[in-house]
Order: C-alpha cells, then structure tokens, then sequence
C-alpha cells in the first residue's frame, strides 16, 4: 500500500503562468470524496490512465479518505492531494486548494461524488477555470435536504454534470438543480477481457463449502440501506422453506454488518446464507455463483452488476435506475420490484429449477457487456466531452487529448 500524503500538506510543483493551451501540457484537476474501491474511482483511473502525458498533466484531490486503490494512481505518477482532517473541516485544506488553483490555473476540473462536486464548482469558476465538470452518480434519494440544497445552488455552476445513467440524469435534472441542456449521461463500462467466466469455480465452491448440486446465489457490495440486503435475506428464508439446495453469500461490509447477521439468526438461515466480509478477490466469487442478485432500492449504474454479467452470470435484480438499463428482464436475467422478497424469491427459484436457462442468460448477459457496456467506450466519451468544451471554451481545436494506444475494455 503506498505511503499517506504528508499531513503537513502536498508538496507543491512549479506555478503555471502559461495560458491554458500554450506549449506546456494543460493541467487537470480530478477531484473526489475519497479513493475508496468504488465504481467512480475506477472510471476515474481509467481516465487518466488513458490521458496523453504530453498534452495534460492530471492532478488529483482527494477530500476524503484513501485505502489500497491510491496505488492505481502513484502507479500512474499521479500527484495525489490530500490534506488531514482537522485541515478541510476547519476550511484550511480547501483555501490551500484554492491558492493552488489560482497559481496553476487548470484548463479543466473534473468532480465526482457529492463534496468534491460542490467544493469543485464553486473553487472552478472562482479560479476561472475554462470547463468545470461535475457528476451525477446515483439517483440518491436519501440526500439530505442541506444537500440537495446545496446541489440546486452550485449545479449552474458547472459546465456540464454528467450522469451514469438515464434515470440519475433525470433525478439530477428534478431535484440536485442540473440543466437539461448542460447534464449528459455517459454510462459506466468496464474492461471487460479482464473477467473470466467460470476462473477458478470449482476451487472457489469448495473453499466456500457449497457442493455441485447447490444452486449459489451471491451478491459483493457495501452494507447500506441502498442495496437493499434485508430484502435478500428474507427471500432467502423464504426458498430455503421449499428448496434446501439453494445457498447464498454476502460479500462486504458496512453500517448495517450487524443488523444483517441478527437477521440471519433470527430466521435460522446460518447454514443458508455465508456473510463473507470484506473481500478482494471480486473475480473469484462471482465465478463460484449461478445467480447474482442486486436488491438494491436505488441506483445509478451498478459497477458490481455489470461485473456479474462479465462474468457470465444472470441477475436477480430490482427494476429501479440503472439496473433497468443493465438488465433486459427474460434475456439477461429478471427484475423484480424493489422490497419486494416474494417475488425475489420466485425469480431466484425460477432459475434455480431450470439452470440451462441461468446459463443461457448468463452467456447473453456477457455478450450484452461486451457490445455496450466496455470501459474503452466510458473513457472515449468523456475525453470526447473534454475535446469539445476546451474547443469552444478556448476558441482553438483540442483534440488528441488520449494516448493512441491499444486498450481493452
């Protein structure tokens, strides 16, 4: 894991008098919340990844909280701002940034996730950056109103907000203040030749304790009322009533962790169900599953389901949000109401009494992925928008902002 940024703040580079465009590369800046693992922070590494080294310089900010991931971008030379606590509560490590903005002044920022999209707009054009963009990540409709409130006030302030999904464009443009003309949705995708179905399935069953004639259903994410994990857990207690070969696993963590095991105890399901905890091997336990299920309340475009379907799998999944957009009810799997368990459950046990039709939609599901949903496709249309709005906001063609290299996805 690489070292923290030093507390005492970042180490500074050489100021840029140059005007945006000028011989030297253009700088910019990335903000988000935090580098946690996360469906934003590997779009945005894939971005930079991707960034022509002589014509952009990226630097990233990141207001929160870091983990492992922050290797991803060191790995890339990429210079990563953080600055302590006490420093951005106190209003300290935003002035900092600001004071850097002003001297280095950045062709273009970029914002993802709520913080660093609010910070990132009003630091952007008081600093006067050309293009400020901003992000739409999830219809979040636990929002609190101070944020929502904040939203509608600074959203005008970006030049575009870009959504991940049709429904999050649609909630931003209702309730967060985006402009319809100024919000445009650009779809997760992921790399997809990095996801092999069926790798390490039979090893994976039999470390987890499931057998050939178990029918696994799992799904990986964090322990929030979001992904909707109650609802799991109940049409599980409900299966296990008709069918004792269907077993399922939890793999993650978070604020509902010990809710969810009383849960589990309470309905007797502790030979059913598997709460795994927090795990990295991603790859492995989508490979030992038959069913993934997202029972999720609410979306934006779901980075765990589109990495099931990779890997081959049908989806058990509520029709809300971007699991509407994923998902193609029949084909590639089922959906079902959100809070709904019964119907979870019939569509879990639908699939469980006919397994050549979960295979058959597994294998459509991984076709689906590879013709629509590719990390290169994410990736080119955001450095596209990136090409278009520095032309029109410099006034000279930008193009060629991407390395001309082979990349999957």
């Amino acid at each position: 894991m690489p070292n923290p940024p030093d507390p005492s703040g970042p180490s500074e580079v050489s100021d840029r008098s140059d005007p945006p465009g000028a011989s030297r590369p253009m700088t910019f800046l990335f903000a988000i919340d935090n580098l946690r693992h996360g469906g934003a922070q590997k779009v945005l590494c894939a971005i930079i990844a991707r960034l022509d080294r002589r014509k952009v310089t990226p630097i990233l900010w990141r207001l929160g909280g870091g983990s492992d991931i922050e290797k991803w971008f060191t790995d890339l030379g990429v210079e990563i701002i953080g600055y302590p606590p006490w420093q951005m509560w106190s209003g300290l490590g935003p002035a900092r940034m600001f004071a850097r903005l002003l001297r280095q002044r950045p062709a273009l920022i970029q914002t993802f996730l709520f913080h660093a999209d609010v910070a990132g707009r009003v630091m952007g054009r008081l600093a006067g950056a050309p293009v400020v963009l901003s992000s739409a990540r999830a219809t979040n409709v636990d929002k609190a109103r101070w944020q929502l409130w904040l939203d509608r006030l600074t959203a005008p302030l970006a030049d575009q907000i870009i959504a991940v999904s049709s429904a999050t464009r649609d909630f931003a443009v209702a309730h967060e203040g985006a402009r319809p003309d100024r919000t445009v949705v650009i779809r997760n995708g992921i790399d997809v030749e990095a996801w092999t179905p069926g790798a390490g399935r039979a090893e994976t069953r039999a470390e987890l304790g499931f057998t050939g004639a178990d029918f696994v259903v799992g799904t990986i994410g964090r322990m929030t009322r979001q992904k909707g994990h109650g609802v799991m857990l109940e049409a599980a207690r409900l299966v296990a009533a008709r069918d004792p070969h269907v077993k399922w696993f939890i793999a993650g963590y978070g604020p509902l962790e010990a809710e969810l095991r009383a849960q589990i105890a309470k309905a007797g399901l502790g030979g059913v169900v598997h709460m795994l905890g927090y795990r990295k091997d991603v790859a492995r336990l989508l490979a030992a599953m038959d069913l993934f299920a997202l029972p999720s309340l609410w979306e934006g475009m779901p980075n765990a389901l589109l990495e099931a379907m990779a890997m081959g799998l049908p989806a058990a999944a509520t029709a809300v949000d971007g699991n509407l957009e994923l998902v193609e009810n029949g084909v590639t799997g089922l959906l079902t109401p959100p809070s709904d368990a019964s119907a979870m459950a019939q569509a879990v046990e639908r699939l469980a009494a006919d397994r050549r039709l979960a295979q058959d939609m597994g294998r459509q599901a991984r076709a689906r992925v590879e013709r629509e949903f590719r990390l290169s496709q994410t990736v080119e249309a955001y450095i596209a928008l990136y090409e278009r709005l520095l032309t029109e906001k410099l006034g000279r063609p930008v193009q060629g902002l991407a390395e001309r290299t082979t990349t999957h996805g």
